[in-house]
């Protein structure tokens, strides 16, 4: 009856010591996605660029679907007029082949008149002393010499036509293809001035980088600067901060969590660890402390509306480490 009595104070005892180990600590997080896309300015010929059009703040769009128009500031027209210009150098450059190639053709039809021409004389020129008179024999050869001669300069003109010919449409090629490349440039310019979203979740307008307020539509915003973020619905998690010294004594992945949406206070939701971020980050407006990230997952599926932004409170269940060495000792009965 002793033995069984101590027993039962034993059992107690220790019950009482680990309870008196587990630990609550309280974080304060919000609702972020691990999926987004985030739009930033293009950069253009100008060294900033208007928005003439944006999704609403906290509006649900769905992949594809359009979320920002930016100022094309003359593009979109001088796009018009490269491509019009294009045709018509497709155009100049149909006329030019046919021209130079009548040209050559031409020239290779004088030069084999010419060669036809310097056979014929050869052959008059190459009759025999005797047969005809020295006088038609010397007007023979003259003529032979002449055809040399027109056949030389034809094989020549010929030569230059084919030259003209492949330098002038090399020529009106290169232009062509300087104007395709601009037009080329010039639509994926416009497909940057106009956004669609790459994920399906709410739209959240970015901070203006030097005024007190959101990003909105007529706005003009300097290049690389962040106009709105979409995040992905399907992707829901909570983004929490734990004080350095919180986290040298707590084992997060030895913890239970328990997340309670500050719009939904009745209701809660069990938590994971999704990933702790390696080093710790200042934050100014809480304290002169540093922070780790923690993202935290949903176990069960979320049964209210949730949008990104929403605060989360977050109750981390632990051991303090700093006694884990001792609830292993005997206890003084």
């Amino acid at each position: 009856m002793l033995f069984k009595n101590l027993l039962v104070c034993t059992v107690l005892l220790v019950t009482n010591h680990a309870k008196a180990n587990a630990e609550v600590t309280l974080l304060t997080g919000i609702i972020t996605s691990s999926e987004y896309h985030l739009v930033t300015a293009p950069k253009t010929n100008r060294w900033q660029v208007q928005i003439q059009w944006m999704a609403d703040e906290g509006s649900i769009v769905k992949e594809g679907d359009l979320v920002v128009v930016f100022d094309s500031g003359g593009i979109e027209s001088q796009l018009e007029v490269n491509e019009e210009k294009r045709e018509t150098d497709a155009l100049e450059l149909l006329k030019l082949e046919m021209d130079k190639g009548q040209a050559v053709l031409e020239a290779y039809g004088a030069l084999k008149l010419a060669n036809i021409m310097v056979e014929k004389t050869r052959i008059e020129a190459s009759v025999p002393d005797g047969k005809i008179s020295a006088y038609e024999k010397g007007k023979s050869v003259i003529e032979y010499e002449k055809a040399l001669t027109t056949k030389i300069k034809a094989k020549e003109n010929y030569k230059l036509k084919l030259e003209e010919q492949q330098v002038e449409l090399d020529k009106k090629n290169i232009e062509i293809l300087k104007l395709q490349e601009q037009i080329v440039y010039q639509r994926s310019q416009l497909e940057k001035l106009s956004v669609k979203a790459k994920v399906t979740g709410p739209v959240t307008h970015a901070m203006h980088q030097w005024m007190a307020q959101k990003v909105a539509i007529g706005m003009n915003i300097q290049s690389s600067w962040e106009v709105l973020t979409v995040q992905a619905a399907s992707t829901y998690q909570v983004s929490a901060w734990l004080h350095e010294i919180d986290a040298a004594r707590i084992d997060l992945q030895q913890s239970t969590f328990v997340l309670t949406l500050d719009a939904y206070p009745n209701q809660s939701y069990t938590g994971k660890v999704m990933s702790v971020s390696s080093q710790a980050e200042q934050k100014s407006q809480w304290s002169d402390s540093a922070y780790y990230r923690v993202e935290l997952g949903f176990v069960e599926p979320l049964k209210q509306a949730v949008f990104p932004g929403m605060s989360v409170r977050v109750q981390l269940n632990h051991a303090n480490l700093a006694l884990q060495t001792n609830t292993n000792k005997v206890l003084p009965l």
